[in-house]
């Protein structure tokens, strides 16, 4: 028995092998070598993970790193900065790539979660202040793709929009995703993601529910395809728990404060960054 995501991962990479097309022509992604990265891909895919147990949402057919994403959902969602330097003192390389003269990823992901939202001092403000004095509310989501600033972007948004809603005391979370990718991008999304719905859970006295994810283009590149195929059909393992520790408030969370116990995981698998 693997753990709950094992299952869903696989049926993302299955769905793929079975009914994606490849690209063909030009692609903007490349590898580091300078070779084009083209993909297999599928159009419309949505998931729902129940998050309301103790369960880590780290996949177990490979080792999967939970203290990267972390640092990363810190820096954007808590910090909300889009300085790289920042990120890099966390010890989270992932923006490096898409470093700009200025030291920042421009008008992206913390820069837009930073805005002020309905009198609320952000985004994530926001949600919370809607969540604790108006829990029925359709309107309670975030938003990162922004038209007019788009161009002053390092990387435009993968994942751009949640939306939250309460019924009874259960906490739902719906993720919007414009592109994915299987091998690296989503087995840290869906894992940084189902921390934020824990913590803003607790932060407004929710219990968290389920996590329902949409994403329009979710494919697998070229040189992921074979190992990313032969990862899925390999051993899974008892999944791993996650625990919060010390939790004062969202606004006061650090990196430290998640605790990964007990994870079990097949062999280690490296996978090239397609830029």
């Amino acid at each position: 028995m693997g753990a709950r995501f094992d299952g869903i991962y696989k049926d993302i990479v299955d769905t793929i092998a079975e009914k994606g097309i490849w690209s063909e022509g030009n692609v903007r992604t490349k590898y580091a070598d300078g070779t084009a990265a083209h993909y297999k891909s599928y159009i419309g895919y949505q998931f729902r993970l129940d998050n309301s147990d103790d369960e880590a949402h780290l996949i177990t057919s490979r080792f999967a790193p939970s203290k990267a994403p972390i640092r990363e959902l810190y820096w954007i969602w808590i910090l909300q900065s889009n300085n790289v330097d920042v990120l890099d003192k966390l010890g989270c390389k992932f923006w490096d790539e898409w470093k700009m003269q200025d030291g920042t990823i421009g008008k992206a992901y913390g820069y837009q979660i930073a805005q002020e939202t309905f009198g609320q001092k952000s985004q994530l403000h926001y949600v919370i202040n809607e969540l604790k004095k108006n829990p029925n509310s359709r309107r309670i989501m975030t938003e990162i793709w922004i038209p007019n600033e788009l161009s002053e972007m390092a990387l435009t948004p993968c994942v751009h929009l949640t939306q939250w809603s309460v019924i009874g005391n259960k906490l739902y979370l719906e993720v919007r995703q414009r592109s994915c990718d299987v091998a690296l991008g989503l087995v840290a999304n869906v894992f940084q993601y189902s921390v934020l719905h824990k913590l803003v859970a607790l932060e407004c006295g929710l219990e968290p529910a389920e996590i329902i994810w949409n994403i329009h283009n979710v494919h697998i590149y070229d040189r992921h395809y074979d190992k990313l195929i032969k990862q899925v059909n390999g051993e899974t393992f008892e999944p791993a728990k996650i625990k919060i520790n010390n939790f004062k408030s969202i606004f006061d969370f650090k990196p430290d404060d998640i605790e990964i116990l007990d994870y079990k995981y097949g062999e280690k698998v490296s996978y090239e960054v397609a830029i």
